[in-house]
């Protein structure tokens, strides 16, 4: 009998977001050294014993932008052994982040059964997000999928509020027009995204149309520290960093958690408690 082909198997990634890294070792970030506190966590990954199918980096990979932070970022990824994949955020900075990583932040990745799309949605010189014209055009064009593929959406900024009063000002402000575009495209299974420092999962069509999965909304911790959920103010969590582990099955469901690094959570008198900002 002819053999047949064995059924196609889950995709497992690794979801790493707002590393804040500096082009000197050491530099911290209201009180973090989070250089120390990434490669925590990125050890943490390692000592799981899972290698992912790929990672993915969803930006503030850098603090201050500078050619030096983002090859440390790829020296301290690389032990890893999976493909990684990124995407600016709004601290990074465009020149640099593509001289360093354009082999890491090609928009469009097909894996197995699914298809994963990177979205830029930074402004320079703007904390806030955006989706240019050529943004929504690539989501338009990749997510129209026709080979049964699932469809997975990672950008830095969140696209939906997280009801909190001094961060949500710095969401994508034509998320609307992101939103119009998803509704043509029922393949799209999930959006991923960073910037917030804290986990989220909901789901976005709570009625969906027949035919088409609810929309998986997902948040990420940062690799160093935390915002406050719901708070009016700027205020650090003192919760512990993390990252999120992603898998991608074949009929287009997906299962995740959240990994938190508890040797890494701050301590009482941690100076990021007193921040006002950063």
């Amino acid at each position: 009998m002819p053999s047949s082909s064995p059924p196609p198997r889950p995709i497992v990634l690794a979801h790493l977001t707002d590393m804040h890294l500096f082009a000197r070792s050491g530099d911290t970030l209201l009180g973090v050294d989070t250089e120390a506190s990434f490669q925590g966590v990125l050890q943490h990954l390692i000592d799981a014993g899972d290698t992912p199918d790929l990672v993915l980096a969803t930006g503030d990979l850098s603090q201050d932008g500078r050619p030096e932070s983002y090859t440390r970022f790829l020296d301290m990824v690389t032990p890893l052994g999976a493909p990684v994949h990124v995407l600016p955020g709004n601290h990074d900075v465009r020149a640099p982040f593509h001289a360093m990583l354009a082999a890491h932040a090609v928009p469009v990745i097909d894996q197995g059964p699914w298809r994963i799309i990177l979205l830029d949605s930074t402004l320079p010189d703007d904390e806030s997000g955006w989706l240019a014209p050529e943004q929504l055009e690539l989501l338009r064009t990749a997510g129209q999928v026709e080979d049964g593929r699932h469809v997975l959406v990672a950008m830095h900024h969140n696209p939906v509020p997280m009801h909190s009063a001094w961060l949500d000002p710095m969401r994508i402000g034509n998320a609307d027009a992101l939103f119009t575009v998803l509704d043509t495209l029922p393949r799209v299974r999930a959006l991923l995204w960073g910037h917030v420092h804290q986990a989220g999962d909901s789901l976005h069509d709570l009625d969906p149309p027949p035919g088409r999965l609810p929309l998986r909304m997902l948040s990420t911790p940062s690799t160093c520290f935390q915002f406050t959920p719901r708070s009016v103010r700027f205020s650090i969590d003192p919760v512990a960093p993390g990252y999120r582990w992603i898998t991608l099955h074949p009929d287009g469901r997906l299962d995740t958690h959240v990994v938190r690094v508890t040797t890494l959570a701050p301590g009482p008198d941690h100076p990021s408690h007193d921040s006002t900002g950063y």
